[in-house]
């Protein structure tokens, strides 16, 4: 079918509609010369009024009660009497043959829309435009013509009208207050919209109709602009060809620049190259933006609010967290801390490993070695030993080995004194677990394995109710059409896997907790066992992708300076709190050297603190400064080094800072925030990266980079060194603009360690 127009009218309107809600497949052509009228080619049949256009389309379907008679009585009088009493003068009369007919304040006829409602509305609204509500009310006609402009398919078909067949923009004008910098809207998005606007009056609708994203970014070198628009080739490669076509992408980037709408946030722009354009921020709209983060604080751009279930952490029981879990738990506590402080309602979940056939030899082995341990809680601090004594004895001992595997049945079907033994060893744990989560300043709410015991049956009826499951040897399985592998359900012996006690997870999580997001920490080796567990959520129905967003983020190794899994001299797992112990050590023995050397003036009562402080935040941003997907080699030297991207460095930069202000002795809080002025280039580059923080933000929220935040807060501290080296603060006539500039910067960077989990120092 092709639709053919001439002027975009209330009629297009109509066949829009019937087109739209009918699902019908059609192509939209212009008419060589105007005409008020549509046409439809059905093959060799023309359609030539819009009603006969709406009827074929409604019958060819099968939809809008196309034969329903009281449609039909609504559609001849639309033809009949209101186009009629339109086309004449008499308000009153008009407004009498409304009245008379339209009762309904929704559908015409039923509870649906149907023909009568797409031929009558659109004609409606226009006579309706033409009778003043002050004399006319006509209450129910109004009311009824605004709920049928509310649906979203009649909405998105008047869009399309309005617009004459072209896309709209896509993106909504800026805001008064956005544009003056007085809000906390996120800059990309602020530039890409004036960009937007530029290309739209340009070139109408090109955006939307060849399908091309706006492309602006950051300019890699900012003595040519803070920003640059990279759309010019693409759309020329669209435009190529077509009437009236620009003839380079350098004319194409000429035409967006001289259609930018006057605005307070950019200037200077410019076409380089092939036809990139460049743009400077205006100093006026930087300023505006410092001024409201240093009278308002530091906030992320608005958002709508989620709940978020993190899933992170999640070590076994009776095994000591080693340096595997500090990814896991340093990685889930950012992005836990990041979605916080935009506000969303963030639900931290260790999905311990409490539960399994393991803890049969661990029940028997702690009942044997401490006889007593109902009176006396035993002392275990070496879980790693524990365990390995455990399975040493399950693999020789024959005995023991069977011993064993009973002890495992009564613990699955509830025996006491088995879970009061459980309960034992998975307390020993959490105080063990506790002592890591206290240094790193990590909070978790155990929701471990055995959390979900009560409801797998529960899940398992609902899958096997929606007939997706199979009997396999003997086991229950579950297979797509996206993995090989099948779903485990469970064994052929009846007892669960991981797959089981995921897929309860994952139902609890969306259904009980009502998540809207959820994001899942683990080693990169249970990449394939996610994807599948969120296939099957989706096979289900427990995961509506329309409603619900699930990532699964999975970390590489910490590996040693050979490539291989970091582990100590003898070839064991290195323990998370060892490594924790060794880093502030180390620290602790760099602060000694520099106050020996006077190089410092942190008092010798505050260097065990500042050790601490320093080791631990160093150990973290060494993890998060990498890409959470990948390997990296693990090296103190590195981590503690006072140069390149490592915690030390942004720490002394930020101490620096501080050092500043402190020597001025000037009160902050009486400084007038008109006073800031940016003139020096390094005053500027400053000022432009601390405007970047909600673009990282939101980066972030979409692609869980962490590392990013890193990236940003390097990025900081080397503008803050050339500043500093470059520009004095103290003494001269910038120096109230230059401390406002430092607190602004303080500002940013302590919110960047918070959502790092990192506490930066006044004094180093």
């Amino acid at each position: 079918m092709e639709l053919i127009v001439g002027t975009f009218n209330e009629r297009v309107l109509k066949c829009m509609v019937a087109l739209k809600e009918t699902g019908a497949s059609f192509e939209l052509r212009k008419a060589p010369t105007p005409s008020t009228t549509p046409k439809l080619a059905v093959g060799e049949l023309t359609l030539n009024t819009a009603n006969s256009i709406c009827r074929y389309v409604a019958s060819n379907a099968g939809k809008l009660a196309f034969d329903d008679l009281a449609v039909d009585d609504f559609v001849e009088w639309e033809e009949r009497t209101l186009r009629v009493a339109l086309a004449g003068s008499d308000k009153a009369a008009l407004s009498s043959v409304i009245e008379g007919k339209i009762r309904a304040t929704s559908f015409l006829v039923g509870n649906a829309m149907t023909l009568a409602d797409v031929v009558v509305a659109p004609v409606l609204r226009v006579a309706l435009n033409g009778l003043p509500a002050d004399k006319f009310a006509l209450t129910n006609a109004r009311a009824y013509v605004a709920n049928f402009f509310a649906i979203p398919v009649v909405a998105a078909a008047d869009s399309f009208v309005e617009n004459k067949g072209l896309a709209p923009r896509t993106t909504q004008p800026l805001s008064k207050d956005t544009a003056a910098g007085k809000t906390f809207d996120h800059l990309q998005g602020i530039i890409e919209n004036l960009f937007d606007e530029a290309i739209h009056k340009a070139f109408p609708g090109v955006l939307a109709q060849y399908n091309i994203a706006l492309d602006v970014a950051r300019t890699r070198t900012q003595k040519f602009g803070d920003y640059q628009c990279n759309n010019a080739m693409n759309i020329f490669t669209a435009l190529k060809g077509t009437s009236g076509a620009p003839s380079s992408p350098r004319d194409v980037a000429t035409a967006i620049l001289a259609a930018m709408p006057e605005n307070n946030v950019i200037e200077n722009l410019s076409v380089a190259g092939p036809g990139f354009i460049n743009a400077f921020l205006k100093k006026e709209f930087i300023g505006t933006r410092l001024e409201t983060l240093l009278q308002k604080g530091v906030h992320a751009a608005p958002s709508k609010k989620m709940k978020i279930v993190i899933d992170f952490s999640s070590p076994n029981i009776a095994k000591d967290m080693h340096v595997g879990h500090l990814r896991s738990t340093i990685i889930g506590d950012a992005m836990c801390r990041i979605l916080e402080f935009q506000g969303h309602e963030v639900m931290r979940i260790n999905h311990v490993g409490d539960w399994g056939t393991q803890f049969g030899m661990l029940i028997c082995h702690l009942m044997d070695v401490f006889p007593n341990w109902q009176e006396v809680m035993p002392d275990i601090t070496d879980l790693t030993q524990l365990y390995k004594n455990a399975k040493q004895r399950f693999d020789e001992d024959e005995a023991f080995h069977k011993r064993s595997k009973d002890q495992v049945v009564l613990l699955q079907s509830g025996d006491e004194q088995s879970r009061k033994v459980w309960n034992t060893l998975c307390d020993i744990s959490r105080k063990e677990f506790q002592k890591v989560y206290d240094r790193l300043g990590v909070s978790l709410y155990e929701m471990g394995e055995s959390f979900y015991n009560p409801i797998i049956p529960k899940v398992i009826k609902m899958l096997e109710d929606q007939k997706i499951t199979e009997d396999s040897n003997g086991a229950k399985v579950i297979f797509t059409s996206k993995y090989k592998q099948p779903f485990m359900l469970v064994k052929s012996d009846g007892s669960y896997l991981y797959d089981t006690t995921d897929i309860a997870a994952l139902w609890y999580r969306l259904n009980e907790m009502k998540a809207d997001w959820i994001i899942i920490y683990t080693d990169y080796t249970q990449q394939d066992h996610f994807g599948l567990l969120f296939e099957v959520g989706k096979m289900s129905k427990i995961l509506d992708p329309s409603k619900h967003r699930v990532n699964h983020i999975g970390f590489g190794t910490v590996n040693d300076e050979s490539g291989k899994r970091f582990k100590t001299r003898s070839g064991e797992t290195v323990r998370l709190v060892d490594l924790l112990d060794e880093a502030k050590a180390r620290m602790k023995e760099q602060l000694t050297s520099r106050i020996a050397s006077g190089q410092t003036s942190l008092p010798a009562s505050e260097v065990d603190a500042a050790a601490e402080r320093i080791g631990y935040g160093a150990v973290k941003y060494f993890d998060l400064s990498q890409s959470p997907t990948t390997s990296y080699e693990f090296s103190y030297d590195k981590m503690l080094s006072t140069t390149g991207n490592t915690a030390v460095y942004l720490l002394f930069a930020y101490a620096r800072l501080s050092s500043i202000i402190r020597k001025s002795g000037v009160d902050m809080k009486t400084l007038d925030t008109k006073v800031l002025k940016l003139a020096d280039p390094h005053e500027v580059a400053l000022a432009v990266e601390l405007l970047q923080f909600q673009d990282i933000i939101c980066f972030i929220n979409k692609d869980l980079a962490s590392n990013r935040l890193c990236a940003y807060l390097y990025n900081i501290a080397e503008k803050v060194q050339l500043f500093v080296t470059k520009c004095r603060v103290i003494g001269v006539p910038e120096q109230n603009s230059r401390l406002l500039l430092c607190q602004a910067t303080l500002k940013v960077m302590q919110t960047c360690f918070q959502m790092l989990g990192i506490d930066p120092l006044d004094q180093i």
